[in-house]
């Protein structure tokens, strides 16, 4: 055992000044030592050593502070966040995947056990649900915030991304909704939404507690033309009529305001309920959409948005 320190010595009154409460800090903060190591080399016992450092704390020997790193987009993201009345704005890099892992990362420390989680569909949230690290919060249930599509690349589906977000957490389940986005005819919309299968899957996506949207542009880019879902024709007139954008097969013009053309053809989540989940994170990126993601911040149905430094910048041109 090392020799007894002077003015340590078990007992005396020494072991509670404070120079002893400056040297156990002193040796632990700035030299690094360990608790078992200061109370070896000074012959205290290790709990002795810890209500030091709890005492020297509280009364102001030691301070300590956390400073997180700024992050490099900081001004970006909190400049989109007081334009467009945000609860937060994430600026993710252009480069490739970044948006992915900054949206992943974001949803991923919102998740608690139990929540209802909506999600939508498309190449930018399969993206986000691939970037997901697996975890211990339990009990999710995955709702689809709209109905699938007809033609796609494998992957994309909403029951696809929901059975794959699901499975990454314990106990988690999906609640399916066994239907396209948009039907033919106003007839197979109401004999569809008569189904009571699918009103439960719409009355449980109504009940999220987090939803985690795409945004569509009406470019021939568009998931939903591309998917099978909408025509050329369908496309047209709803461009004619206004229409800059999608969320969850719901369109848009440039204020935000609902294009209801086809909405006695679809099969999706509400406006009126997506606005009364408590938090919708949108996910868009890729200056082709700067316009869609505009008109869906301008919807007033997302509180926080996940993009690229391209698209910040755009925003706030």
């Amino acid at each position: 055992m090392a020799a007894r320190q002077p003015g340590f010595a078990r007992g005396t009154g020494d072991t509670r000044s404070t120079d002893v409460l400056l040297e156990v800090a002193t040796r632990f903060y700035i030299r690094g030592l360990t608790q078992v190591q200061i109370a070896h080399d000074m012959e205290l016992d290790p709990s002795t050593v810890s209500r030091y450092l709890k005492r020297a704390r509280d009364e102001g020997i030691v301070k300590v502070e956390i400073r997180p790193p700024r992050r490099p987009n900081a001004d970006l993201e909190r400049g989109v966040a007081e334009r467009f009345g945000l609860a937060r704005c994430i600026v993710a890099s252009d480069a490739f995947d970044a948006l992915s892992f900054a949206a992943a990362g974001y949803v991923g420390g919102l998740l608690r056990a139990g929540m209802r989680i909506g999600l939508g569909w498309g190449m930018t949230l399969q993206g986000v649900v691939r970037a997901l690290d697996p975890g211990t919060v339990t009990g999710l249930v995955v709702c689809q915030l709209a109905g699938g599509l007809s033609e796609s690349e494998p992957g994309i589906q909403a029951h696809e991304l929901a059975r794959e977000f699901a499975s990454l957490f314990p106990e988690s389940r999906v609640q399916y909704l066994h239907a396209p986005s948009i039907v033919d005819s106003p007839a197979i919309h109401a004999a569809i939404m008569s189904d009571s299968s699918v009103q439960a899957a719409l009355l449980a996506a109504a009940g999220c507690d987090l939803a985690v949207v795409g945004v569509g542009q009406m470019t021939g880019e568009a998931t939903l033309l591309h998917g099978g879902i909408l025509t050329r024709a369908d496309r047209s007139r709803l461009v004619r009529l206004g229409a800059v954008g999608s969320m969850n097969a719901r369109f848009f013009d440039d204020g935000g305001r609902p294009v209801t053309w086809l909405d006695d053809r679809t099969i999706a989540i509400s406006w009126d309920d997506l606005q009364a989940i408590p938090m919708v994170v949108a996910v868009a990126g890729g200056i082709g959409k700067i316009r869609a993601i505009r008109g869906a911040l301008a919807t007033r149905s997302v509180d926080v948005l996940v993009t690229d430094e391209g698209v910040a910048r755009a925003l706030l041109a």
